[in-house]
């Protein structure tokens, strides 16, 4: 199989590096923000459509889990992860696995946390990518919403809980069909591109107790173009 041509990227002040490919999906500011998003927690955690494993092994660096298993589909994003683990001397802690959530869901239970950069746009909705990396990793081709929230609730812990970052027009949406898995906010921040913008994506923590949920302050990523905001700077410096 010929390999893909990658760029090798670094986070942390070049404490992780990772390796993406060249052309097609590669990860943005979403996996630094969702990294930092997620809770610590002593039990492993499990991400879905890991890709080449960016907010895994940031969490990890980050000592959010203990170890993580990330699941992947398609089989190019599965090796780079596998060797991106390896490069950053995580493979003890990152198990990466190349599969479909939707088959392999029934033989996972007791999850605590369970964590998500979900494809934010429906099949069919606006100019579908040609590139089938892109495809699978922006438009519920593979995995729809209803999908995601209906096999993690099967397998998250009474306590567990699902987070993910997800466009902020379907926020509605999506605590609907959250809450007809069982699934409830328990936790929620918008994030704006400037200030005085509005948000175009949300964090969202997701547990299976109702329980009174007020929005937090919004994460501003941009003081002005092209200048981070110091909680940015943060961030991206894995403080």
């Amino acid at each position: 199989m010929t390999e893909p041509l990658t760029t090798s990227d670094t986070f942390y002040h070049a404490k992780v590096v990772i390796r993406q490919p060249k052309k097609g999906y590669r990860f943005a500011v979403d996996s630094p923000i969702l990294a930092d998003f997620l809770p610590g927690s002593n039990a492993p955690a499990l991400e879905i459509g890991c890709g080449v494993g960016v907010v895994s092994l940031l969490a990890l660096h980050l000592k959010k889990f203990p170890a993580v298993t990330g699941v992947e589909i398609q089989e190019p994003l599965y090796r780079l992860a596998v060797d991106n683990a390896a490069a950053n001397g995580m493979s003890g802690k990152f198990l990466v696995i190349r599969g479909d959530f939707k088959r392999m869901y029934a033989g996972l239970a007791s999850v605590w946390t369970i964590f998500c950069n979900p494809p934010f746009f429906k099949a069919g909705q606006g100019r579908v990518s040609p590139d089938r990396s892109i495809r699978l990793a922006r438009f519920e081709v593979a995995l729809t919403l209803a999908d995601l929230l209906r096999c993690s609730a099967a397998v998250l812990a009474p306590k567990g809980i699902l987070c993910l970052i997800f466009p902020h027009l379907r926020q509605q949406e999506l605590l609907v069909a959250a809450a007809s898995h069982g699934l409830y906010p328990e936790k929620i921040r918008c994030v704006q591109p400037f200030a005085g913008a509005p948000p175009d994506r949300f964090l969202v923590r997701l547990g299976k107790t109702r329980k009174r949920c007020a929005p937090e302050k919004p994460l501003v990523i941009f003081r002005e173009k092209g200048a981070y905001t110091p909680e940015m700077d943060k961030i991206l410096s894995g403080a």
